[in-house]
């Protein structure tokens, strides 16, 4: 039986500060899987003051809790807004002090902001920032949860489907080598496969964590999204990438945006109970 980790918080994404939108992901979800063991870290009561004073503090709180209840055996975990991967992460990283854990972060988006470009260059949004972070480069109160630092090295971080980024992130990225593949370089069934086995033979046999941002697929496909990008994967590609990466430690769902399209809703089905049936 699987081990859900549901996250329902979504107030770090986007601009326009939202306490619904992906925070209704891990309840809905849940319905879908009704006889699998559920966690829910639940946030505190919303305060959109306190939002919009501090985003970065206000967030740190369910960083705690996502750190303090995240399990120490594998799991899937359904967030939330893409904030929820620094404090899932850094928690796996503490628990395995000794291990060189990789991450396969499958989005459109790098997410590898610190706080201070993302305020320059982007929404300011805390849900831009966490790969940053977990790299050791973050909001000092974020960074003060972690034990072991850096939790993450640019050398064991693999982009998939990446299209949108500003340009202070792709600096970054590239000055550190960080391996990307957008869309584009992943197009037909041989580029897909050989990046998956480029990926794999990276990781070795290490410990990697996979984190799947809905919004990595077309919107063409899967609207029910906060922050859609034209020119995504086809959901086929998404089945591949689940299947090539089942045997996970652990599996980070985010930024569903339940808003009643069925197809979507359908999708993360599928999806999730690729593992399902694995686990």
């Amino acid at each position: 039986m699987i081990l859900f980790l549901g996250v329902p918080y979504g107030r770090a994404a986007t601009a326009h500060i939202t306490n619904a939108g992906p925070a209704l992901a891990p309840h809905a979800i849940q319905k879908m899987f009704p006889d699998n063991q559920w966690v829910m870290v639940e946030p505190n009561v919303f305060n959109l003051s306190e939002c919009q004073s501090d985003r970065f503090g206000e967030n740190l709180t369910i960083q705690k809790k996502i750190y303090n209840q995240t399990p120490k055996t594998p799991h899937i975990m359904i967030g939330g807004d893409h904030s929820t991967n620094f404090g899932h992460f850094a928690a796996i990283a503490d628990q395995y002090p000794d291990e060189d854990i990789c991450l396969v972060y499958i989005d459109a988006h790098l997410d590898i902001h610190t706080p201070e470009s993302s305020h320059a260059e982007a929404s300011g949004a805390p849900h831009g920032t966490n790969v940053r972070a977990l790299l050791g480069d973050g909001d000092s109160r974020w960074l003060s949860l972690q034990t072991k630092r850096p939790a993450l090295k640019p050398e064991n971080l693999f982009y998939i489907g990446i299209r949108s980024y500003e340009p202070s992130e792709i600096n970054f990225a590239q000055s550190q080598n960080i391996y990307i593949r957008t869309p584009s370089e992943i197009n037909t069934p041989e580029k897909l496969q050989q990046t998956i086995s480029n990926i794999r033979n990276k990781i070795g046999n290490r410990k990697f964590i996979v984190s799947f941002d809905f919004d990595v697929i077309n919107p063409m496909y899967f609207p029910d999204v906060l922050v859609p990008e034209s020119d995504g994967i086809g959901v086929e590609y998404a089945v591949k990438l689940i299947q090539a990466f089942s045997d996970a430690y652990s599996f980070e769902f985010v930024e569903y945006a339940p808003k009643g399209d069925k197809k979507s809703a359908q999708i993360v089905h599928d999806l999730i109970d690729i593992l399902a049936q694995r686990l």
